[in-house]
C-alpha cells in the first residue's frame, strides 16, 4: 500500500508539472472507470484461481492422467467459446444487462459445483461435474469477453491507449491475486498434523473451500455490475 501511495504521488507530480505521467490518475477518479477496473481484477482473480484448483482436483486428488482430466475440463472451453461469440451481440442489443445475467449464470455454476463436490467428497466421479462445467464456461463467457469493451467504451479516445495499459495490468494483477489467494485457503485444508499425503476427500474439501473465494467474488461482481448498469 506504502509503494502504491508513493505511486500515486509521484505520478500526480508529473502530471501537476506538466509532463507525461505513465498512469493519468484522473482516469482513475472517473467512478465507472475504476468501477470497471475492480470487475475485472475480481473476474480476472476467479478465472486463473479455478484452473488452478480444477488441475489438482483432477490430477493430485483423483489422480486422473492429465489428457483424462483436460478432456473433462474441454467442455468449460466450449461453453466459453460459444457465450463468447453470443455475448457481443447480446451486449449491443441489451446493454450491460446482458453481462449481469453472465454474472447470475457463472455465481451460480460455481456454487453448483460447490455443493456437487462437497456432497460427493472421495466418491467424486469427475465426469459428472462436466454440465457445471459447461455454465462455468458460459457465464465466464458473457462476462470476460464483452466486459473489456464496455470497461474501454468509459473514457475518452485520447486516454484509450492509457486505460488499455490500465485494464491489462489489472488483469495480471487479478490473476495472481487469486491464485495466491485461493492457493492459501487450498493449501491450508490440505495440511495434515501428522504430515499424510492428502487424499481425494480432503483434496474435495480443499477445493470447496478454494471455491468459497470464487463463489464470494462472483457474487461481488453481479452486484457490481447491477451498480454499473445503473449508472450508465
Amino acid at each position: 500500500m506504502a509503494l502504491l501511495a508513493l505511486f500515486y504521488r509521484q505520478q500526480e507530480r508529473r502530471r501537476v508539472r506538466g509532463g507525461t505521467p505513465l498512469i493519468d490518475m484522473q482516469l482513475l477518479s472517473q467512478r465507472r472507470f475504476a468501477l470497471g477496473a475492480v470487475l475485472v481484477l475480481l473476474v480476472y482473480s476467479t478465472s486463473s484461481s479455478f484452473f488452478l484448483c480444477f488441475a489438482l482436483l483432477m490430477q493430485t486428488g483423483l489422480g486422473l492422467d492429465p489428457l483424462v482430466a483436460g478432456s473433462i475440463f474441454a467442455p468449460r472451453s466450449l461453453g466459453f467459446m460459444l457465450a463468447s461469440l453470443a455475448a457481443p451481440r447480446l451486449v449491443s442489443r441489451f446493454g450491460t444487462h446482458a453481462i449481469v445475467v453472465g454474472a447470475l449464470v457463472y455465481m451460480l455454476s460455481i456454487g453448483g459445483m460447490i455443493v456437487q463436490v462437497s456432497m460427493a467428497g472421495a466418491a467424486l466421479v469427475a465426469v459428472r461435474l462436466i454440465p457445471a462445467l459447461i455454465m462455468v464456461g458460459v457465464g465466464q463467457g458473457f462476462i470476460m469477453t464483452p466486459l473489456l469493451n464496455v470497461v474501454l467504451g468509459f473514457v475518452d479516445k485520447t486516454q484509450a491507449g492509457m486505460a488499455s495499459g490500465v485494464v491489462s495490468t489489472v488483469q495480471q494483477v487479478g490473476a495472481a491475486l487469486g491464485v495466491a489467494g485461493v492457493g492459501i485457503l487450498f493449501g491450508e485444508v490440505l495440511t495434515t498434523g501428522g504430515g499424510t499425503v492428502a487424499q481425494a476427500g480432503q483434496y474435495a474439501d480443499a477445493f470447496v473451500m478454494g471455491m468459497f473465494y470464487n463463489l464470494g467474488a462472483a457474487m461481488l461482481v453481479y452486484v457490481l455490475l447491477l451498480l454499473l448498469a445503473k449508472t450508465r
